[in-house]
C-alpha cells in the first residue's frame, strides 16, 4: 500500500497486461506505483531546492562581490542542498515503508538525482577551493554546476516519471496538479542556468532596439559570450535530437554519419573560408562519433552525449591550436559538459518515448 492514497497496485501476469482493480484501456483514470502523498512531499522538497538554486544564481550573476570561498554552506546553498535534504528524507522513509529497494525502484531519477548532487556538490567545492569562485556566465556553465545542473534535472522528472510509470493515460486532479508543478520546476531550473538566453528572465521582447540581453550582457564582450553560449547549447540540441530520432526509427549502414556531417561541415568553409576549418572538423569528428557509438543498435543515452561532447571538444582543440582561443576554463569546458548533457538528455528522451511503460510495484 503506498502512502497518501495511492492504493493497491495490479500485478503483472502472463497473457494478462494488468490485473486488479486499476481500469487500462484509453482514457481510464489509474493508480500510479506511488501514492500521490509522497509525490506531493516530493514537490515540496523540489520547490524549496528550486528556490534556493535561483537565489544562488542571482547571487553568483548579480552581486559577485559578495562571493567568496568560504561560504560554500551558507546562505541560498543551505536552501538548496535543503530542499536536496528534503527530497534525501522522502526516498529514506520510502526505504523504511517498502524496503531498500523501494526508492530505485518507484523514484529512480529522484534516487539519481540526490547522488548526483552530493558528487556536484563535493566537486563545486573543490573547484572553489582550487580556482575560486565562478561569477556571471562562468557560474552558469562551469562543470561543477552543471552537475549540480544534471542532478536537479533528474529530481524535477522524478514526479513526471512516477505518473508516466503505467498504461493509464488520464490523471486525477491531484496528479495532474502535481504533473504541472513538476514541469514548471523543471523548465525553471533549466531556464535559470541558461539565463543567457531565457526570455524569462530579462530579454522577453524579441524586437530590435528593445532587446536586452537576458539576465547578463552588461557590456559587448557580454553580448559576444551570450551569443557564443547559445549557439553551442542550440546547434548540440539540434544535431542530437535529430540523430537521435533518426536512429530510433531507422538502421543506417555505418558511415552514414560521417558523410552527412562531413558534407554539413562544407557550408562553413563556403561561408567563411579557411577560418571555419575548425568547425568543419568539429563535424566530422561528430558524425565519425554518432557512426561508432551506433554499430550496435541504440546507443545508450551516454554514448550520443559523448559524440556530441567530442564535437566541441574538437573545435576548442583547433581553435586553440590556432592559438586565438579567447574563452577561459570555465567557458569552454562549459559547452563541452554542456554538450555531453544535451546530448545525453536527447537520447535518453527518445529512448524512454519509444520504451513500453511499466509499473513498479512495491515491496
Amino acid at each position: 500500500m503506498s502512502c497518501g492514497g495511492g492504493g493497491a497496485v495490479a500485478d503483472r501476469s502472463e497473457g494478462t497486461r494488468y490485473r486488479g482493480p486499476v481500469a487500462t484501456h484509453r482514457g481510464a483514470s489509474w493508480r500510479p506505483p506511488i501514492g500521490w502523498g509522497w509525490l506531493v512531499a516530493l514537490m515540496a522538497a523540489d520547490t524549496v531546492a528550486a528556490v534556493g538554486l535561483f537565489g544562488d544564481i542571482a547571487r553568483h550573476v548579480d552581486r559577485t562581490e559578495l562571493l567568496t570561498g568560504a561560504d560554500f554552506l551558507s546562505g541560498w546553498h543551505l536552501v538548496l542542498y535543503g530542499g536536496v535534504t528534503g527530497v534525501g528524507l522522502v526516498l529514506g522513509l520510502l526505504a523504511l515503508r517498502h524496503g531498500p529497494r523501494a526508492p530505485l525502484r518507484l523514484l529512480p531519477s529522484a534516487t539519481y538525482g540526490v547522488g548526483i548532487l552530493c558528487v556536484g556538490g563535493l566537486a563545486d567545492a573543490l573547484w572553489h577551493e582550487a580556482f575560486g569562485v565562478e561569477a556571471a556566465f562562468e557560474a552558469l556553465v562551469s562543470p561543477p554546476h552543471l552537475l549540480i545542473l544534471l542532478g536537479l534535472v533528474l529530481l524535477m522528472v522524478a514526479p513526471v516519471g512516477a505518473l508516466a510509470a503505467g498504461p493509464g493515460r488520464a490523471l486525477d486532479g491531484v496528479q495532474s496538479v502535481v504533473l504541472a508543478l513538476s514541469v514548471t520546476s523543471l523548465l525553471l531550473v533549466v531556464s535559470l542556468f541558461t539565463g543567457y538566453l531565457t526570455p524569462l528572465i530579462g530579454g522577453s521582447e524579441l524586437q530590435a532596439g528593445t532587446y536586452l540581453e537576458p539576465l547578463l550582457g552588461t557590456s559587448a564582450e557580454d553580448y559576444d559570450v551570450s551569443r557564443g553560449l547559445a549557439v553551442a547549447l542550440w546547434f548540440s540540441a539540434l544535431v542530437s535530437v535529430t540523430v537521435a530520432v533518426v536512429r530510433a526509427r531507422t538502421d543506417p549502414a555505418l558511415g552514414t554519419w560521417t558523410i552527412a556531417f562531413g558534407f554539413l561541415g562544407l557550408a562553413p568553409l563556403v561561408a567563411n573560408g579557411d577560418a571555419a576549418t575548425p568547425l568543419t572538423v568539429a563535424l566530422l569528428v561528430y558524425g565519425l562519433a554518432s557512426d561508432l557509438v551506433g554499430l550496435r543498435g541504440r546507443p545508450h543515452p551516454l554514448l550520443t552525449g559523448l559524440a556530441t561532447a567530442a564535437l566541441w571538444v574538437t573545435l576548442f582543440a583547433a581553435v586553440a591550436r590556432r592559438g586565438d582561443l579567447a574563452w577561459g576554463r570555465e567557458l569552454w569546458t562549459g559547452v563541452v559538459t554542456t554538450g555531453f548533457l544535451v546530448g545525453a538528455a536527447a537520447g535518453q528522451a527518445v529512448r524512454w518515448m519509444g520504451s513500453e511503460p511499466r509499473e513498479a510495484t512495491p515491496a
